[in-house]
């Protein structure tokens, strides 16, 4: 939810110019290339040829899904061609941590919130249309993309009945990784605010003893 509503404040600036647009497309490539790994790994490691076969199919879609919204980005930007993190992804190896029960609840909020927030995206620009920011091909990818959501979403929600999976206990791990990040986050910000007033603080004074040493030389 709080993703959603962070969305929403974003509203102004995020249909403003194509490198907006972009941006806010490769964060989408950037997520499902991400599952993508995900479901490989438990292809590979769920022991049930049904199961096996959902899952290589999940990550096939997420597979096209990252190039096509790779692509889109590019049309919009050409510039972000040469961005060495355009083909980054997060693996984490979360089938193996939370098990498959678990995995598949988890699999089963992702894809949600993934269509959830793209649906908001996609009436917005039908809100565009007519304008001259009006961009019916990401309204078109959106809806593409979409419709494979909704297939992912409804398979893992009865994946996840079947192996007695929890979407609560999902839902509190989610929040538990949040919270640590936010909190990695938080330190790695406070240590460099420290780190650069130290330097402020300390730099005057090694610049006051090298002009001492200067004068007694």
């Amino acid at each position: 939810m709080a993703r959603l509503f962070l969305a929403r404040l974003m509203k102004p600036f995020r249909w403003r110019n194509p490198r907006s647009t972009a941006r806010m497309l490769l964060d989408f490539a950037k997520a499902e290339r991400s599952s993508f790994y995900d479901m490989m790994e438990a292809a590979n490691a769920t022991g049930d040829l049904k199961r096996k076969a959902q899952y290589v199919s999940h990550a096939v879609d997420e597979a096209r899904h990252a190039k096509m919204f790779t692509l889109r980005a590019l049309e919009l930007d050409p510039s972000r061609a040469a961005d060495p993190s355009l083909f980054h992804a997060d693996f984490e190896h979360l089938f193996t941590r939370l098990g498959e029960a678990k995995f598949i609840s988890f699999v089963h909020l992702g894809e949600k919130r993934g269509r959830t927030q793209m649906a908001m995206f996609r009436d917005e620009l039908q809100a565009l249309e007519g304008t001259k920011r009006a961009d019916t091909r990401t309204k078109a990818l959106l809806d593409a993309v979409m419709r494979d959501e909704m297939s992912h979403e409804s398979y893992s929600l009865v994946l996840s009945k079947e192996l007695g999976g929890s979407l609560v206990g999902a839902r509190a791990w989610e929040l538990k990784r949040g919270w640590l990040r936010a909190g990695a986050l938080i330190t790695g910000l406070i240590y460099t605010l420290l780190m650069s007033v130290l330097y402020l603080l300390l730099f005057p004074l090694a610049l006051l003893e090298k002009m001492k040493a200067k004068g007694a030389g």
